[in-house]
């Protein structure tokens, strides 16, 4: 490949990547990516050098991907697929705690609190407590106004996990409290003392299109 070559596919990802408003459309569309979108799709959209087939993690082991924006863990985007349509896409899948580029309209992103979740809710939301593999799942927005946005119960458009961090020697004093307090429970409202004093955010994020069986 020719510096010249190499350059001018950098400036193709550039250009995808200043094209591209980084929002999430539940539902509809991750910047211009829609569930129509095929793998030579992205190719187009994005440019050759910033599609890549890989088996990535999905939390239950490796699975075949096609990833966009791979080497910048604040936009990569993990597609996964299902009778070549596209089934669901891990967002910033590497990142956790953020940073993250890709957003609602509303904000909602990595790193967004708990209480930011609260209020555009506008009531307290449910989560599986911490301890299992499918713990800080958001299961139910309880009918507020997110329900309405991200989906909800079996049909999630964007799937949201919460995650807390302790400190470099694991969690404080305080945290194991909290964290014995919900141990055990069925489901974990939002407002409890518990889960506020873990302070938790969001650490993933699973875009959904319809039609497709969306759960956590």
């Amino acid at each position: 490949m020719t510096a010249i070559t190499a350059l001018a596919l950098v400036c193709l990802g550039l250009a995808a990547a200043q094209q591209n408003d980084w929002t999430i459309v539940p539902g509809k569309r991750i910047g211009p990516i829609a569930a129509g979108t095929s793998r030579t799709g992205l190719e187009r959209l994005f440019g050759k050098s910033n599609v890549e087939d890989k088996p990535v993690d999905t939390g239950e082991g490796p699975e075949p991907a096609t990833v966009v924006f791979g080497k910048d863990s604040s936009t990569a985007l993990a597609l996964l697929w299902r009778d070549g349509v596209i089934d669901r896409v891990l967002v910033c899948y590497e990142s956790q705690f953020g940073p993250c580029k890709w957003h609602t309209g509303a904000g909602v992103s990595l790193g967004t609190t708990v209480a930011r979740l609260e209020a555009l809710n506008g009531r307290p939301f449910v989560a599986e407590p911490w301890g299992s593999d499918v713990g800080g799942n958001i299961t139910s927005w309880q009918g507020g106004k997110l329900a309405g946005e991200l989906g909800d119960g079996g049909n999630f458009l964007l799937g949201l996990t919460l995650d807390w961090r302790g400190s470099a020697s694991g969690p404080t004093s305080g945290q194991r409290e909290a964290l014995d307090e919900i141990y055990g429970q069925s489901r974990t409202l939002s407002s409890n003392s518990a889960v506020r004093a873990l302070r938790p955010v969001v650490t993933r994020m699973i875009l959904f299109f319809p039609g497709k069986k969306a759960t956590n």
